[in-house]
């Protein structure tokens, strides 16, 4: 009997965040997230979900949902199911960009697929391992309130913290850090996110004044502008601390061209700028290609798509840091999750798909 997408809906739902989240970009208040769900004619259902982010993805949420409900929704209803490839070039070939909508389709398609091979999503992938652990990440704001945030999820397990930078005081913006190192067990690793903030020239004076904590940060993340690989590889070349690819890298073309000019030295992938799975996928195989890790970041999800996003960490290797912390960020207490959450820790659960039965 021939398997074929039959339904297809979606809802939009907004979970307050504890505090803002700020960034050298934009302030986020809350898990702004639309929810995809896809049912077969055998009457499987699969969960997806789209976060817009308009400094780094391009889109609102707004946009978002009108791509996902007016324009790729026509194209997929009805089609075959088991024509695999086909199904994935006709979601990414009907629009150009618009990835967080793309991302919650080809979410709930692998977690129908998965479900089908009745296996677990990251085990579908590859993965043996059910756990995988996080940073969190501290936000931009007053050094006390960032250095009592940092001391307090210490505390909670994390150990790892993301620092968000991003000022135009290279002397502030390294005293904040310095400050958060002080206060902080020596074994807690450090990551530094600029979020493009700076030229080459700025990254490197920072970067000069952080000699002391090079044997406890793991990477400076995107301090240049997502579109200038050259100050980004003067940054690489230059810098005695790893520099890593955020904004730079969307799609595995984007992550080949700054592989093959050596401009950085890891790359963070996320579903919602590659739209989902199957071009994060091959980003990592280059990645592992050339010999550089990654990293699964995310926006401010929702449950699903940090499943996803956790499910792919969990089934590569190469995939080094986890950044899925906004989960913890909100009370989601109400969401039906499909892990356990211990400390930092995912804990993946031994159900088909995403998990979310």
């Amino acid at each position: 009997m021939k398997l074929t997408i039959s339904e297809i809906s979606s809802e939009t739902t907004h979970t307050p965040l504890k505090h803002p989240f700020v960034t050298a970009k934009h302030t986020v208040n809350d898990i702004a997230a639309i929810g995809v769900t896809i049912r077969l004619s055998n009457g499987l259902e699969g969960h997806g979900a789209a976060t817009a982010n308009e400094v780094v993805t391009g889109d609102t949420l707004e946009s978002a949902l009108i791509v996902i409900n007016d324009v790729l929704k026509p194209q997929l209803l009805n089609q075959d199911f088991t024509a695999w490839e086909a199904l994935l070039a006709k979601l990414h070939g009907t629009i150009k960009n618009n990835g967080p909508a793309k991302a919650a389709y080809e979410i709930a398609l692998y977690d129908l697929r998965a479900q089908l091979f009745k296996v677990p999503l990251y085990q579908y992938l590859g993965g043996d391992d059910d756990q995988i652990a996080t940073d969190f990440t501290i936000g931009i704001g007053e050094p006390e309130a960032m250095v009592k945030e940092a001391v307090e999820k210490e505390k909670a397990g994390f150990k790892a913290l993301k620092i968000k930078v991003g000022g135009t005081n290279i002397v502030q913006e390294t005293e904040r850090i310095q400050q958060i190192a002080k206060a902080t067990k020596k074994t807690t690793r450090l990551r530094i996110d600029a979020n493009q903030a700076w030229n080459a020239k700025r990254s490197l004076a920072l970067i000069g004044q952080l000699n002391n904590l090079a044997d406890r940060i793991d990477f400076i993340e995107q301090p240049v502008d997502a579109h200038d690989i050259e100050g980004l590889k003067r940054v690489t070349d230059n810098s005695p601390l790893p520099i890593m690819a955020d904004e730079s890298v969307f799609s595995p073309k984007d992550a080949l061209n700054l592989l093959q000019q050596h401009a950085c030295d890891y790359i963070n992938i996320k579903l919602m700028k590659t739209g989902g799975l199957s071009q994060a996928e091959e980003i990592n195989h280059l990645c592992e290609l050339y010999g550089v890790n990654c990293m699964i970041g995310c926006m401010i999800e929702s449950v699903s798509g940090i499943a996803a996003a956790a499910s792919f960490a969990a089934a590569h290797r190469n995939v080094k840091f986890a950044d899925l912390d906004s989960v913890f960020m909100a009370d989601m207490s109400a969401a039906v999750q499909p892990y356990s959450l211990i400390r930092d820790t995912f804990i993946l659960k031994n159900h088909p798909g995403l998990g979310s039965v």
